[in-house]
């Protein structure tokens, strides 16, 4: 082999060499960089796993307990009121309101009438603020307060029922009309089986005299030939009185 062949041979060998050293030197950082970012995302999806696991199933909201407990409990009592928001000026006389229990500081306004203190108390007046820094008192709580405080320094007061739900009414007159004409029209409007025609002025007169309640009773539970309820047996009490109105006032 010339000088020249084996030197190319040696550059061959060496550059070779070099090639497959750089290779490995490749492999390796490439194999550890891999292998870190493996684990970091493991470490990452293991973590997020855990965190899942461990989530709590639903979070707790403390609401406003005032609140919540004032839209439970109904309407507040007068003393109620009174020992939440105005004992701080009446039980002490702050900004000259009148003490609870001070008998001859509360005659004067006792003088004007309930009527005025109660506009009084909702409306406010020289010191005292509108509703007295209760915002959420009604105007029926503030007036059982003022009440509360009256009868405390030695006058007698009541607070005013809240009107009574209107009773429904049992039938309107359309209704009774409805029921005679359906059931009992067959007997009085004839005046079958001895039953007295509506409109007879003569034949109703000593059965009105009777009274409404008495009729209704025989219309209810049947008399004589006329059979319990006038056969209507899907008809409520408040249909057959509904209907002997209706026939009472036609024949009046």
């Amino acid at each position: 082999m010339s000088q020249h062949d084996r030197t190319f041979a040696i550059t061959f060998v060496g550059v070779l060499g070099f090639l497959v050293v750089l290779a490995v030197v490749f492999y390796f950082i490439a194999n550890s960089v891999v292998k870190t970012g493996g684990s970091a995302g493991e470490n990452t999806q293991a973590t997020q796993i855990a965190d899942e696991n461990i989530k709590p199933v639903g979070a707790v909201t403390v609401a406003d307990q005032s609140g919540a407990s004032a839209a439970s409990a109904g309407p507040r009592s007068g003393a109620e009121v009174y020992n939440a928001v105005c004992m701080a000026c009446h039980g002490t006389g702050a900004a000259g309101a009148p003490k609870v229990g001070d008998k001859a500081a509360w005659a004067p306004r006792h003088a004007q009438g309930i009527d005025t203190l109660n506009s009084n108390a909702i409306n406010g007046i020289r010191a005292m603020p509108p509703k007295g820094t209760c915002g959420d008192c009604s105007d029926d709580e503030l007036k059982g307060a003022v009440a509360y405080m009256l009868n405390e320094s030695g006058f007698k007061v009541t607070v005013a029922a809240a009107p009574a739900a209107a009773a429904p009414a049992a039938a309107s007159a359309d209704a009774g009309k409805q029921i005679y004409d359906a059931s009992c029209m067959a007997c009085h409007s004839t005046g079958a089986a001895g039953a007295p025609k509506v409109g007879d002025k003569a034949a109703w007169a000593p059965r009105i005299a009777q009274g409404v309640d008495t009729l209704v009773n025989h219309a209810i539970n049947g008399i004589r030939a006329m059979p319990p309820k006038g056969t209507c047996m899907s008809c409520s009490d408040d249909d057959l009185k509904a209907a002997v109105s209706y026939m009472v006032n036609e024949s009046k």
